[in-house]
């Protein structure tokens, strides 16, 4: 089976933290089973489109959750 992380909970919004594509490249690295973005869309300056990180991260074999506020996720 597949060892190392359950899950990754990665920033994407490029201001004060990594943007999507270095959550791009931590994902490459790190391999979780699923990853969710974090620190996005609260205020202008962190702007992103969390569905393309998504689809970007899919296309290189990673499985993404977005999650809308008070929306929870079993692992």
């Amino acid at each position: 089976g597949r060892a190392g992380l359950d899950l990754a909970i990665l920033p994407i919004g490029d201001n004060y933290t990594m943007g999507p594509a270095d959550a791009l490249d931590a994902l490459d690295l790190l391999k979780p089973k699923v990853a969710v973005p974090m620190h996005f869309n609260t205020w202008p300056p962190i702007a992103q489109d969390a569905a393309a990180f998504a689809r970007e991260a899919g296309a290189r074999g990673h499985a993404v959750t977005v999650l809308t506020p008070g929306a929870s996720l079993t692992v």
